[in-house]
């Protein structure tokens, strides 16, 4: 909370006007590197943490491999989307207005809603569980002591979160480079051993690379919603590294750690919190808060973002209203999914894939390849175009799933042919920005607000 203000008198950051309106080119500011410091900051998050444990089983350069694939995709698409920002000036779910419609975007604005709420969610529990064994704090009290410091950022809004991330890209670094030094000591004795009994296998290892993928890829929603105050003509190749680089590695770091904490534990039976603290030893109230403030800086995020999402879909309601009401929602599903987080976060890591990465090769094939640059206010009601190239993204990606998962007994043919592995995700963002591409004609647009 003092950090809050002091940083909110020391820059004169005043409450955010802004809530889903296009930002005028005289109130743009901001340069690409802040994208790094953004994704940076909020990637060295509890949720990457808490996903390394899950690898469990696999040799470990398998683990390697699979990570650095998983955020190398999932960090371009992050960077792609963010490109886009500075030249329509507005948030992500507007901009696809454009190649969906305006009542046509309506399913992906909810779906970016329950999304956003479920990471916010992922991130309370994972927070919560730190702070009830660093300070012996009630699970319900931990949690509403972490949504009251997001909610606090999101109301802020744009430019406070941006500061925000800034400082705990510098405070997370050096706090995780400390947990990193413990972990690697704890787990050298217990290396050789795991190696000796891990084995490769496909289906898992492909499930840890949608995982991973999953994991940064879903961010790719809130992109625009970070770097629409940039000036017009901001260079959207150095947006898309500095996004790409500062996700992927933060991500990367934090799934390795989660690994590493979890085979020096040597203890199947912790969760990752607990396994944390178990390695750390005396430090684990220093590696216990850098896992909380990672839980703030990812969550302020999601709670701006999710603000958005639901003005997209009711304009009238207000920023504010639209904070609190996530804040609500947040606290009740923390307080139902820390029952048993890790089918729930495995199950909704996977389900996020499902419906963005059709979305994201419709919205990259609109820009990219059709030349598409505005359209925001004036577009219509339905753009068949864009839905139809997300139905037949998902589509063509059927036979690819494996949702045995989700305990639903389908093995599509040629997920059975591939070993079960799943790259659904892949055909569908592939499928949808082919069709994309197909049936729409070139277009040629100015960026004009709307």
């Amino acid at each position: 909370m003092e950090l809050i203000g002091i940083l909110c008198i020391k820059r004169s950051v005043d409450l955010e006007k802004h809530g889903i309106e296009h930002i005028d080119e005289k109130q743009r500011h901001g340069i690409p590197f802040n994208m790094f410091t953004l994704w940076f900051g909020a990637n060295l998050t509890i949720a990457d943490y808490a996903l390394g444990s899950l690898f469990f089983g696999l040799p470990l350069s398998s683990i390697i491999i699979a990570i650095v694939i998983g955020n190398v995709l999932g960090g371009l698409l992050l960077g792609l989307m963010a490109s886009m920002g500075p030249t329509f000036g507005y948030p992500q779910m507007m901009i696809s207005r454009v190649i969906t419609g305006r009542r046509g975007n309506a399913p992906f604005a909810l779906a970016n809603w329950i999304s956003t709420v479920g990471w916010f969610t992922v991130n309370i529990i994972l927070g919560a569980y730190a702070l009830q064994l660093a300070f012996g704090l009630p699970f319900y009290a931990a949690a509403i002591l972490i949504i009251f410091v997001d909610m606090i950022l999101a109301v802020y809004g744009h430019d406070i979160i941006h500061l925000f991330e800034k400082i705990m890209s510098v405070v997370l670094a050096v706090m995780f480079t400390v947990v990193t030094i413990i972990a690697y000591s704890k787990m050298e004795i217990q290396l050789p051993i795991y190696q000796a009994s891990a084995t490769f296998d496909l289906y898992f290892w492909a499930l840890v690379v949608a995982a991973v993928f999953s994991y940064l890829m879903s961010w790719s929603p809130y992109a625009s919603d970070y770097s629409r105050y940039m000036p017009k003509g901001t260079s959207k190749l150095k947006i898309i590294a500095y996004t790409t680089v500062g996700g992927a590695v933060a991500s990367a770091w934090l799934e390795i750690i989660g690994f590493l904490v979890f085979l020096g534990a040597n203890n199947h039976s912790l969760n990752p919190i607990e396994a944390l603290a178990s390695v750390s030893g005396r430090l684990s109230v220093f590696a216990l808060l850098a896992v909380v403030l990672g839980a703030i800086a990812a969550d302020a995020l999601n709670l701006y973002t999710n603000s958005l999402s639901a003005l997209v879909l009711y304009r009238k309601a207000g920023r504010v209203k639209t904070v609190l009401l996530a804040g609500v929602v947040g606290f009740l599903l923390a307080m139902i999914g820390s029952v048993n987080f890790g089918a729930f976060y495995q199950n909704f890591l996977l389900t996020l894939d499902y419906w963005i990465t059709p979305w994201i090769g419709v919205m990259v094939g609109a820009f990219f390849i059709k030349g598409i640059r505005s359209g925001v206010e004036s577009s219509a009601s339905v753009v068949k175009s864009g839905i139809v190239s997300y139905v037949v993204g998902l589509l063509v990606s059927v036979p690819f799933m494996n949702l045995s998962s989700y305990g639903i007994n389908f093995v599509g043919p040629l997920a059975t042919l591939l070993q079960g592995a799943d790259v659904s995700y892949f055909i569908a963002f592939a499928g949808a920005l082919i069709a994309y591409v197909l049936v729409t004609p070139k277009q040629s647009h100015s960026a004009s607000p709307g």
